[in-house]
């Protein structure tokens, strides 16, 4: 396998750049490819056989493209698809948000009662919850679904009043559960972290699963001498909807320039 390929990227939108964002703080010289698959959006809503289809699509176009890494940016996918994608990748491994937010809620978690802010289908699968008690059956798990907070970052609306109204209402029983880890079960929430912070307050750790899946993804590659020497790295992008808005959102969500997106028919 080339150390130069690229790592592909991939979430039904935008929430998935906060996940790059992450990747460049931890693997800043590699070379990304991320695809949105905008068309599709919001995944949240779909049925598990909606997600794997469109999931499937994106991850064999990865594959086409010869990267060394998948990381799934997308907590919905990572709930009900990692075991078909892995099958599907074969030895180009794949990382999900899922299994990562878990392991560092239960490094950082005290009292090990963990709440997840999540899309309704996460929330309905139980994922986090399974994984968590997987690791540790001591835990305690309270899961939210919020497709609204979803659809406020994805139009880029992530700090205003109705935000901070609709967290606090959303997030209430968790904090009445006596919680003190928060897990943000959606690669769009880390953008809603000062309104979430306001409301669960000081006392409570808030957990971003992209932090666990880039040092587990820096671990993989450095283990078998797959870190990239390129001095000039490659971001490419790709969008299944507008290429416009895409550009658009990625100019607030993203901390590099994106000066282009190519539109992907899959």
């Amino acid at each position: 396998m080339d150390k130069n390929s690229f790592i592909g990227v991939f979430d039904s939108g935008v929430g998935g750049l906060g996940v790059v964002n992450t990747l460049l703080k931890i693997l800043p010289t590699e070379n990304y490819l991320y695809v949105a698959d905008s068309s599709n959006y919001p995944y949240g809503t779909k049925t598990e056989e909606e997600i794997k289809k469109f999931s499937e699509r994106v991850v064999w176009h990865l594959i086409g493209k010869n990267v060394k890494a998948i990381v799934v940016a997308c907590n919905t996918v990572s709930s009900v698809a990692i075991p078909r994608l892995k099958e599907i990748a074969g030895e180009i491994p794949v990382f999900g948000m899922i299994q990562s937010g878990s392991k560092l809620a239960l490094r950082v978690s005290e009292n090990l009662k963990i709440g997840v802010i999540s899309t309704p289908l996460t929330a309905k699968s139980h994922a986090y919850k399974k994984e968590i008690l997987r690791l540790n059956k001591n835990a305690e798990v309270l899961e939210v679904g919020s497709q609204e907070l979803v659809n406020l970052v994805e139009d880029g609306n992530q700090s205003n009043k109705y935000a901070y109204t609709l967290a606090q209402r959303k997030l209430s029983g968790i904090i009445e559960s006596g919680a003190d880890t928060l897990i943000l079960g959606c690669t769009h929430f880390p953008f809603l972290y000062k309104v979430v912070k306001k409301v669960v307050g000081n006392d409570m750790k808030i957990v971003d699963p992209a932090y666990g899946v880039g040092n587990e993804l820096k671990n993989y590659l450095q283990n078998r001498n797959l870190l990239s020497e390129s001095e000039d790295p490659t971001r490419l992008f790709f969008t299944t909807g507008d290429k416009q808005t895409f550009l658009e959102k990625a100019k607030i969500f993203l901390n590099i320039d994106v000066k282009n997106v190519k539109h992907l028919d899959i």
